[in-house]
């Protein structure tokens, strides 16, 4: 599945694009403007440069100079790196033990500024796929009030609902462990593995992968990830999310993801590995 091409670039990068050319700039001219490189604002616009909040507010001001001043633009493009970036390494930042759905929000506008996004959780199902009885089962050991796993549960659907988008290409994969881990009830837990069975084939630019209980493994994966094109990974621990923006940080998890995605199987076998998940389940009923 890692052959796959990449389609359209990220929010990002494709902004800084369209304004240096809607301001009649080369990349050569953009970066004596600016005092960057002619190789930065090319790495920038590939996506394969995540720019700083500052770096960006200069090209703003550069590219819409004048009467292009348009300060709604310059405000979304300084969000987006404000949201995907730290200064240029890694960042950890703790959850909100209270407000979980702000957390979620702040990843569904990642995801929407991003043209690929690949996720892989070896022990939970990813949270794109889960079904609302798992979010609710996976949230309870909170104690959180009801209005707050409420609105946990709408701002994990809502990223959800960016999969029929078709703005963006998806790679998820999960595994037969982390359905072994009950959540709710085994009839819960059936729907749950239908739930996944069904998102495969249902979207064009979704691509779902199932790793079957005992595929042949080269290495062992400690925890599950977000990445984002080839500009950030997010990762979780039990009380933290760190975001990592170093080239060659995201390149070890594209590595990572490539060797999980040869363990999955794909479409047709999916399903059926899917279906004796679910059976098995409903058996025990």
């Amino acid at each position: 599945m890692s052959d796959r091409p990449r389609e359209g670039k990220d929010e990002l990068s494709r902004i800084l694009h369209e304004l240096r050319s809607a301001a009649g700039l080369s990349t050569r001219q953009a970066g004596a403007a600016a005092g960057f490189s002619q190789s930065k604002i090319s790495r920038i616009e590939q996506g394969r440069n995540v720019p700083t909040e500052d770096d960006v507010v200069v090209l703003a001001d550069v590219y819409l100079a004048g009467e292009r001043v348009d300060p709604a633009v310059r405000r979304r493009v300084v969000e987006v790196a404000r949201d995907i970036r730290g200064e240029h390494r890694p960042v950890v930042m703790a959850r909100s033990k209270g407000r979980p759905d702000v957390f979620q929000a702040r990843l569904a506008r990642i995801e929407a500024a991003s043209a690929h996004v690949r996720s892989f959780a070896p022990t939970a199902v990813t949270g794109l796929l889960q079904t609302e009885n798992y979010i609710r089962s996976l949230i309870a050991e909170r104690g959180l009030p009801a209005d707050r796993v409420d609105a946990f549960v709408r701002a994990r659907l809502h990223r959800q609902a960016g999969l029929a988008s078709g703005d963006r290409q998806y790679t998820i994969i999960t595994t037969c462990a982390a359905l072994g881990w009950r959540l709710g009830s085994r009839a819960d837990m059936a729907d749950q593995a239908d739930h996944i069975a069904d998102a495969i084939g249902s979207y064009p630019t979704v691509h779902v992968g199932v790793i079957p209980w005992g595929a042949p493994a080269d290495r062992l994966v400690l925890h599950g990830w977000d990445i984002y094109d080839e500009r950030a990974v997010c990762y979780g621990t039990a009380d933290a999310t760190a975001i990592l923006t170093e080239p060659r940080d995201v390149a070890r998890y594209l590595e990572l993801h490539t060797s999980v995605e040869k363990m999955a199987v794909w479409e047709d076998d999916a399903r059926n590995v899917l279906s004796k998940v679910a059976d098995r389940y409903r058996a025990a009923i």
